[in-house]
């Protein structure tokens, strides 16, 4: 299949990007500098960003004939107080894949989202209030809310702290990540393990509608 990954230019979106073409998929990576992501054979780059609509028509039409059949974002959240960057990509995505009946989207988000929030460490808790990260946490709630609400088939992917280690056996611990919260700042994911996950969750239905929390 062809996928879009919004992100791919990112610590994870490469591997995300890899992870893909291994298994035979194509794919178009919307990138706002292309010259930060190598030519591979497979990967059609657009330059653009999510957060302009036009952009992702284009990304959509890059290949005549070829529409992409799903939606993997790796996007990053600002800490800027009052930015949507996550929220505002994804309002747009969503109208662009109705527009073109796409119906498959995998959002990369983080342990502490929505349910999650109640089974984190308690210093997370006291950071995702008190620091940048309050921003960066509400972006990702919008987008929880704004898929929930699309009528997609979404899965929202809530990784422990991301790791540059090896990709690893995964462990899922459902929406809320209860058990996990104990151990979360010794632990945590690689992204290449997310990669696969998120791969995973493109070619499977096991994870529709679902938010799990992943961890190594």
């Amino acid at each position: 299949m062809r996928v879009l990954i919004i992100g791919g230019n990112g610590r994870t979106g490469r591997f995300v990007i890899d992870e893909a073409l291994q298994r035979g998929h194509k794919i178009t990576a919307l990138i706002r500098n292309p010259s930060t992501l190598a030519a591979k054979e497979g990967l059609k780059i657009v330059k653009g960003t999510p957060l302009e609509p036009s952009n992702i028509e284009s990304a959509f039409n890059a290949v005549p004939g070829d529409l992409p059949t799903a939606v993997i974002v790796t996007l990053g959240s600002s800490k800027e107080k009052g930015t949507r960057v996550m929220a505002d990509a994804h309002e747009n995505l969503v109208v662009a894949m109705k527009r073109h009946g796409v119906s498959k989207i995998v959002t990369l988000a983080s342990f502490g989202v929505g349910s999650s929030l109640a089974n984190i460490t308690v210093i997370m808790r006291w950071a995702i209030s008190n620091t940048g990260l309050a921003n960066s946490f509400a972006d990702h709630n919008h987008v929880d809310e704004i898929l929930k609400k699309s009528g997609l088939k979404f899965v929202l992917l809530r990784a422990a702290r991301l790791t540059m280690a090896k990709k690893a056996p995964v462990q899922f611990l459902g929406d809320d990540g209860k058990g996990l919260g104990v151990f979360a700042g010794m632990g945590g994911i690689s992204r290449a393990s997310v990669a696969g996950c998120l791969v995973d969750a493109v070619e499977k239905s096991t994870w529709d509608g679902r938010t799990p929390v992943i961890t190594n």
